[in-house]
């Protein structure tokens, strides 16, 4: 009997989530895992080192449409190669700052870097590749930023205390090239007809960045769905941010590299239950489900100051809700603008979100810097929360009529 062969498409999704698993850590989740060390070595305020993170994501702001189209139009393979070699080049680049304007020189060349190498090509290949199960494809592709956060934080905290914040950025450079770039060299291609193949479900993909595209600007459902965007970024971008060095203050480093690895393992089947819940029962309800849990986050991290066990309560509900911030955008966005407008709406979205990213680490820093506590900033983090999932809701329910 002939054996069945293997979809491409699957091999496509592991390429994801080597690239996902390396790259997208180091920016989100790990990030401010420097941040003590970093601020005490250089005497700069948690503003300030922040801000280098806000420049980083400011880029996508106006870069995401570009990146978008380039990325549909060019070589995909080429781009992301060289994307990720100017990338490690970059974060290595972190080791050699003197002070605060080296790191957001060394920013504003990763975050070019970084929109061209992760989430945006992962997001346009895996709805190339998939028509039937692209919410599963989708989750298995981000499920790889959980597999990161998992392994690659205790890592990271042992280069830190053992060999100190400059060793650590080479060391992770070092890293992610050796896994990343040969993923993108020899397994991932941006669309089933470069091998002669069709899409999972037989039927052709849209192929992000064709055809013209008006932006429905006087629809309200439009704008709620940019405002979601908007808070989704700030309450990722400020919870990621924030969440290692508080819990650092209060419960010590290895709590805290504990409770880190937790919440990335368990976000790696929180991305896959997001993944079936959406195709079992809509974007609605997915989008509802993760909100909720994400917001109960925040309470739990308000009661954790003098308890580990509300820590690890809050990895659970994190670890399940945070893919919010990677699946449900462009499983939203090809909702709400469908398949065929699926890659220009997703660069004019991600845009919005990229405000959020830019914004919410340096906003939760600014409150910590003014009131010397986090506790404010966890309350404003949940009422954003809840404006996201209104603001969402609203859109899919809205936008309904309009398509």
């Amino acid at each position: 009997m002939k054996q069945r062969k293997i979809f491409y498409g699957w091999w496509v999704v592991a390429g994801c989530i080597l690239v996902t698993m390396t790259m997208v850590p180091p920016i989100m989740a790990l990030s401010n895992k420097y941040l003590l060390y970093v601020t005490e070595d250089l005497k700069i305020s948690r503003s300030a080192f922040t801000l280098a993170n806000t420049v980083l994501q400011a880029l996508g702001i106006f870069l995401s449409p570009l990146v978008t189209r380039f990325l549909a139009k060019g070589n995909m393979r080429v781009i992301q190669s060289v994307s990720i070699l100017g990338y490690c080049a970059s974060y290595f680049s972190y080791s050699l700052a003197q002070s605060p304007i080296h790191l957001y020189i060394s920013s504003l060349f990763l975050g070019v870097f970084y929109l061209n190498a992760t989430l945006i090509p992962v997001s346009m290949m895996v709805t190339n590749w998939f028509t039937a199960r692209r919410g599963l494809a989708m989750s298995l592709a981000m499920a790889g930023i959980g597999v990161g956060g998992t392994v690659f934080s205790p890592v990271l905290t042992f280069f830190l205390e053992s060999y100190g914040w400059r060793a650590s950025y080479r060391l992770m450079a070092l890293i992610i090239l050796v896994i990343a770039l040969p993923a993108a060299l020899f397994l991932l291609r941006k669309r089933p007809e470069d091998l002669g193949l069709e899409p999972l479900g037989g039927q052709p993909a849209a192929q992000a960045g064709g055809g013209d595209f008006h932006l429905p600007l006087g629809r309200f459902f439009f704008w709620l769905l940019l405002i979601g965007m908007l808070t989704n970024g700030l309450i990722n971008a400020g919870a990621l941010g924030h969440f290692p060095p508080a819990m650092q203050e209060s419960h010590g480093a290895a709590v805290q590299a504990a409770v880190i690895s937790a919440y990335s393992l368990i976000s790696i089947g929180g991305k896959l239950i997001l993944g079936w819940v959406n195709d079992r029962f809509g974007v609605v309800v997915s989008t509802t489900y993760a909100c909720i849990l994400f917001g109960l986050s925040f309470v739990f991290i308000l009661l954790s100051a003098k308890s580990v066990a509300m820590l690890y309560a809050m990895a659970v509900v994190f670890g399940l809700g945070n893919a919010i911030g990677t699946v449900t955008p462009p499983l939203l966005t090809a909702e709400v603008f469908g398949k065929e407008n699926y890659g220009k709406a997703y660069g004019i979205v991600n845009s919005f979100t990229q405000v959020g990213l830019s914004l919410g680490s340096l906003a939760v820093a600014s409150v910590y810097d003014a009131t010397g506590t986090y506790r404010f900033a966890w309350v404003m983090l949940l009422v954003l929360t809840a404006v996201t999932l209104v603001s969402w809701v609203g859109a899919v329910l809205l936008g309904r009529r309009y398509r």
